[in-house]
């Protein structure tokens, strides 16, 4: 893909601080068959990113019935599902710039959030496939925060107090979108194409059921004060269904708590 008329290359060089095996792993967890071994190899040639992956394990949120005192025990007690959602979190917490500050911790809350609210209503997805787009969704966020960490936050809170549109103000100040931005972090990453497409246009109109779990995603995590990535305005009819069912805000609560208690 092509880089954005006026787009500053500065910016693919602010990738968040991911290891090579993070990023590794997450190309893995993202392939339509995962390799049980492959993950486990991974996750171990990371000394703290495997116990990460094993705290959020023993953490209660993924059903677990004994101690995980192992990957390959998490993938027996757990199966390679809840296994990928958890490397997968535990791979971005791992990467995260300067996690004390506000906007880090509340885009990290909004990120999880996302996840959960986008694998509850990927119908007809590979749940663990619509969590981790979820994750990512917002990561060029991220890349723009670690260029500007005092005029981002600001430009976000701008935008919010005006009811301005995000993107169209970070396209003025940075000559790029988060969602551009996201996009062509991934793919220099080797994530799939379908992946990469759900980022990029988790703020559009159209778009593959995908692209829709995480724009609601985005938007499911706005609507329940968890962040804010420009979706205030774009409120999917279908939202208030989902909340209004089995998966409560209650729930969603818990589970951003359980796992950011989890890391830290």
């Amino acid at each position: 893909m092509a880089s954005p008329q006026g787009f500053d290359l500065r910016l693919l060089r602010r990738l968040p601080a991911f290891s090579p095996i993070a990023v590794r792993l997450l190309c893995v967890l993202a392939e339509k068959d995962v390799s049980f071994k492959a993950a486990a190899r991974l996750i171990a040639l990371d000394p703290v990113l495997a116990g990460e992956v094993l705290r959020l394990a023993n953490s209660g949120l993924y059903g677990r019935r004994q101690q995980v005192c192992s990957i390959l025990h998490a993938i027996a007690m757990l199966g390679i599902g809840k296994l990928s959602q958890i490397a997968a979190t535990a791979a971005l917490w791992r990467g995260l710039p300067n996690r004390s500050a506000p906007f880090v911790r509340e885009w990290w809350r909004h990120s999880i959030a996302a996840a959960f609210v986008a694998r509850e209503c990927g119908q007809g997805l590979d749940m663990d496939f619509a969590y981790t787009a979820g994750l990512l969704h917002g990561v060029g966020q991220l890349a723009l925060f670690v260029d500007a960490p005092q005029d981002y936050p600001n430009l976000v809170e701008r935008v919010y107090s005006g009811e301005l549109n995000l993107l169209d103000v970070e396209r003025g100040a940075f000559g790029v979108d988060h969602a551009s931005l996201g996009r062509l972090l991934l793919e220099s990453w080797g994530l799939p194409g379908k992946l990469c497409e759900a980022v990029s246009k988790h703020h559009a109109g159209a778009g593959g059921v995908l692209v829709q779990a995480v724009k609601t995603g985005c938007a499911g995590a706005e609507y329940a004060l968890f962040g804010r990535c420009g979706c205030a305005k774009d409120i999917p009819a279908t939202l208030a269904d989902l909340f209004a069912g089995d998966y409560k805000f209650d729930t969603l609560i818990t589970e951003v708590n359980q796992v950011e208690c989890s890391l830290g």
